[in-house]
C-alpha cells in the first residue's frame, strides 16, 4: 500500500473525449448536426487521447461524447469513459497557438493523461469497495475517476473515497503542557499585543481536529493509495428568525 500527500491524491481530474470521426461508435450523447467547427473539435481530441496511448479500436468502443462547446474562450470536449461496468466523465479543454498564420490547437489531455493503455479487465465493484474498506476503513463519497495516478503520470481508473478519522484523546499529561505553553506564551507577549514570532496559541482546550483519509483504488490492478488532510473548522450556525410575539 502507498501512501501519498493530499495534494498528489488531489490532483486535477482527467480530461478524455471521444470523437465520432471514422469507425466510432454511436455516441451516448448525439448531436444535432455538429458544425464544421465543432466536428474539427471532436476529431482533434479522439486525435489527442489516441496519441497518448489508447488504440483506436478501444477509445471507439469504450469513449462516447457527452458534450462539445466551441465558444470564444471555452473550447472543450466532454467524454464518458464506459468501462467494466464503470463510468467517468473526462473533460478536454482545447486551446491553440499560431504558426504564421496557421492556428494549431492544443489539446489538455496531452497534460492529465500524458500515458495510456487499453484496459481489458477490471476488478468488480464488490471487490474494490472491499479493498477501499481494508484501506482506509469505513468510507464515504465513493467515485470512478480515470486520471494520471502515480509515477510518470500513467493514466489509471480509480475508485476514490474518503473518511474523517477523529484525533485520539489528550492525554492529562499533553493537556497540561499545552496548557502551560499557552500560558507562557501569554505571559511572554505585552497585553493585548499579539505573540512573538514562532509562538502558536491554541484556543484554551481545544485539540488538533479531525483528518481526512483519502483513498484510491486502482480498478485494474487493486493497488491502494492513502492521502491525509486537515479538516477546516465548521461552518457558523445559520441564525434564528427571531420570533415575534
Amino acid at each position: 500500500m502507498r501512501t501519498l500527500s493530499l495534494f498528489a491524491l488531489a490532483a486535477f481530474a482527467a480530461v478524455v473525449t471521444l470523437s465520432p470521426g471514422a469507425g466510432a461508435r454511436q455516441s451516448r450523447v448525439s448531436l444535432a448536426g455538429p458544425t464544421a467547427s465543432e466536428r474539427a473539435l471532436i476529431d482533434g481530441s479522439r486525435e489527442a487521447i489516441i496519441k497518448t496511448g489508447v488504440s483506436p479500436d478501444f477509445f471507439d468502443q469504450h469513449f462516447h461524447l457527452a458534450r462539445v462547446v466551441d465558444r470564444p474562450g471555452d473550447r472543450r470536449v466532454v467524454w464518458l469513459l464506459a468501462v467494466g461496468g464503470y463510468e467517468a466523465t473526462v473533460n478536454d479543454s482545447v486551446g491553440y497557438y499560431t504558426e504564421g498564420t496557421r492556428r494549431v490547437d492544443t489539446h489538455s489531455v496531452a497534460a492529465t493523461l500524458p500515458q495510456t493503455s487499453d484496459i481489458t479487465r477490471t476488478l468488480t465493484r464488490r471487490r474494490a469497495e472491499a479493498l477501499m474498506r481494508r484501506c482506509i476503513g469505513p468510507f464515504n463519497n465513493p467515485q470512478v475517476e480515470y486520471r494520471a495516478h502515480g509515477s510518470g503520470g500513467r493514466a489509471a481508473l480509480l475508485l476514490t473515497a474518503s473518511r474523517i478519522v477523529p484525533p485520539p484523546p489528550e492525554s492529562r499529561a499533553a493537556r497540561a503542557r499545552r496548557e502551560r505553553e499557552e500560558r507562557e506564551a501569554r505571559e511572554r507577549s505585552p497585553r493585548g499585543a499579539p505573540p512573538p514570532p514562532g509562538d502558536v496559541v491554541r484556543a484554551k482546550g481545544k485539540a488538533p481536529g479531525p483528518v481526512v483519509k483519502l483513498g484510491a483504488v486502482d480498478l485494474v490492478t487493486g493497488e491502494c493509495s492513502v492521502g491525509y488532510g486537515l479538516t477546516g473548522p465548521l461552518p457558523p450556525k445559520e441564525a434564528r428568525p427571531v420570533r415575534r410575539h
